[in-house]
């Protein structure tokens, strides 16, 4: 199977960065996600330079984050009231 390469870096950094904070909210520091993530420490601290990551890798990321990966219409009227600055 052909590996699917996440290249958008802004996007990329953005779900990286949640993926973070959730983890760090359960306590688990950035090794620890990588490793219970089937992954090495080095390859997180990569793909947080890099600005792109493995797909795959990203979204078990997210699962031991306690965070699911999905694709939302991208409006911006949805992205304010998601924020909070609707009303």
């Amino acid at each position: 199977m052909p590996r699917r390469s996440f290249a958008e870096p802004e996007t990329f950094q953005r779900v990286l960065r949640q993926i973070l904070q959730a983890a760090a909210e359960r306590g688990i520091d950035e090794s620890e996600l990588a490793l219970r993530a089937g992954a090495a420490p080095e390859t997180l601290s990569r793909m947080k330079t890099r600005g792109n990551g493995d797909f795959g890798l990203v979204t078990r990321l997210a699962q031991v984050a306690g965070l699911r990966i999905a694709a939302v219409p991208d409006s911006d009227a949805l992205e304010s009231l998601q924020r909070g600055d609707f009303f």
